[in-house]
């Protein structure tokens, strides 16, 4: 008798939390983008403000007579900071987060193909402020 109050005991909880209780997949996949996008959000304008000591950086070297390829350099690395500035803010006016009136399985690929979007956006900025904070380092 006491063996069945210890096995209700331990499969109550993981039967009921399986019944509806947790999060939908259209949820989970939401809070997946939003959260990529929370994570380099509060980098913009770090991504700004590389992005004028670079452009200011290339100006001075050219000003010095330094290397073509130096101050080409700078200038890709301005140019890398201010498109994937932009980038998140492409990404995010054309974001719809009213998937709640989608079908399910339009909310779910609607928001794989925004997941891989903001991937890309994640992946953009975080390379242009590696490859800034390398050349400013100099």
């Amino acid at each position: 008798m006491k063996s069945i109050w210890i096995i209700l005991a331990v499969w109550s909880p993981l039967f009921l939390s399986s019944c509806g209780g947790g999060e939908s997949q259209v949820e989970a996949l939401k809070r997946e983008v939003i959260g990529v996008h929370d994570e380099v959000m509060p980098l913009m304008g770090e991504l700004k403000t590389y992005q004028r000591s670079l452009t200011e950086k290339a100006a001075e070297l050219k000003e010095q007579g330094i290397d073509a390829a130096e101050v080409s350099a700078f200038e890709e690395a301005a140019k890398a900071c201010a498109d994937a500035y932009d980038g998140m803010f492409v990404w995010m006016r054309q974001f719809d987060p009213k998937v709640e009136d989608m079908e399910e399985s339009e909310a779910i690929r609607y928001l794989e193909d925004q997941e891989k979007k903001v991937a890309v956006v994640n992946l953009d900025i975080k390379k242009a402020l590696e490859q800034a904070e390398i050349l400013l380092e100099k």
